[in-house]
């Protein structure tokens, strides 16, 4: 699991703008580079254009629009190393 969150944050890392702010055993929790916009739009695009599950930061509390929270411990390890390729180009 230690290793899932290395990865995560290593396949983050290259992408303008996306910060993760902390990454465990379950989750990981970033920052979108998408400043003003509604974190649960940039969750429901992200859903429908590229096929990555992600839930608004304002569901764990206020003043989170710009965060969104991934599970990690539940998905191999190949199949994070894809997400890069997933958000890369991704706009709203």
């Amino acid at each position: 699991i230690t290793a899932r969150a290395g990865l995560f944050r290593a396949t983050m890392a290259p992408l303008n703008g996306w910060r993760v702010l902390s990454a465990g055993a379950y989750f990981a929790y970033v920052a979108h580079p998408f400043a003003g916009a509604r974190a649960a739009e940039v969750a429901q695009r992200l859903a429908q254009e590229r096929g990555v599950l992600a839930l608004p930061g304002p569901y764990f509390g206020p003043g989170q629009e710009a965060h969104l929270r991934i599970a990690i411990a539940n998905v191999a390890a190949e199949r994070i190393g894809l997400l890069g390729e997933r958000l890369k180009g991704f706009s709203l």
